[in-house]
């Protein structure tokens, strides 16, 4: 029974690395086109050396950003330094002329487990203050956080850029999801749902999230509930499979106590990997192996 439930694990894992590899762009399919001013704290991270990749993000307040905290690490689960970032706010197409923020510093969560993807959210600092506009329909605005529990099935909205490191980039997309039984989800993740995590569907077959969308925001009620974070399956969506979310009210007196951090963690070796591990241990030694094959196709 063990042996067959870890084969389980490791396939259906694989089958999660090899469906968010096969497509990186677009980032949401499926989705419509958002106006300007529609969703005025998702914000787009270019991260690298050269800024070969990407994350979403949600304005915080004036200074800090939101994201997840796999989109923190390197291929290594090194923290990657604070350089390594650009912030893109108050545009629905990220290009050369979109504003470009620098951050100052990184705060990830002290318990993030690159294996099992617990507590997978992290902060970003930026160099001086995003300017919110006085008006009616601001470009950038601070979210408002979500603190209250959303039920099963209810419909809330994802959204993402379709951003491209060459070419022509599309314009910024909404993507309509619903919460998805929580029961059900972690038996498709085989134990791996923590009461952190929350869990969402597609409304059609042909509608899906890919990789990019980490650390991007999911909107209830115009409130943010989650963070983006595992179960991209771009391209590959049928009734079988769901998303990943790290839960944003779990982590509202984390989120708080960054605001006013004064250290600024080194990059490099930290969090150290599984230290977030409550899963059990088959669960531990699929999600290392995933790990293991992500980092090396999809980085």
């Amino acid at each position: 029974m063990a042996l067959a439930r870890f084969t389980w694990t490791i396939a259906a894992l694989l089958l999660l690395v090899v469906s968010t590899h096969s497509e990186l762009n677009p980032f949401l399919i499926g989705g419509a086109p958002a106006s300007l001013g529609a969703y005025p704290a998702t914000v787009g991270i270019n991260i690298g050396q050269p800024q070969t990749l990407f994350c979403g993000g949600t304005i915080l307040n004036t200074n800090h950003v939101l994201t997840a905290g796999s989109c923190v690490l390197d291929a290594q689960n090194n923290l990657r330094p604070a350089n390594h970032f650009i912030i893109r706010s108050g545009v629905v197409v990220i290009d050369a002329a979109a504003p470009a923020t620098a951050v100052d510093r990184v705060f990830v969560h002290q318990l993030y487990n690159p294996f099992t993807f617990e507590n997978d959210i992290a902060v970003l600092r930026i160099v001086g203050q995003f300017q919110f506009p006085q008006v009616g329909t601001p470009n950038i605005a601070p979210a408002e956080l979500q603190d209250r529990i959303v039920p099963e099935n209810y419909v809330c909205q994802i959204v993402g850029w379709n951003w491209q490191a060459t070419g022509v980039s599309h314009a910024l997309q909404q993507l309509d999801v619903f919460v998805h039984q929580r029961e059900d989800c972690n038996t498709l993740f085989n134990g791996m749902i923590q009461n952190s995590m929350l869990c969402v569907r597609t409304t059609n077959a042909n509608q899906a999230l890919c990789l990019p969308n980490r650390g991007g925001g999911l909107l209830c009620n115009g409130r943010l509930t989650a963070v983006v974070s595992f179960g991209l399956g771009c391209g590959t969506n049928t009734t079988t499979t769901a998303s990943v979310l790290t839960q944003v009210r779990y982590y509202q007196p984390w989120i708080q106590q960054q605001f006013v951090r004064n250290d600024n963690p080194p990059p490099g070796t930290t969090p150290m990997p599984g230290r977030g591990g409550s899963a059990t241990v088959l669960v531990s030694i699929g999600a290392i192996l995933f790990a293991v094959f992500s980092t090396t196709i999809m980085r």
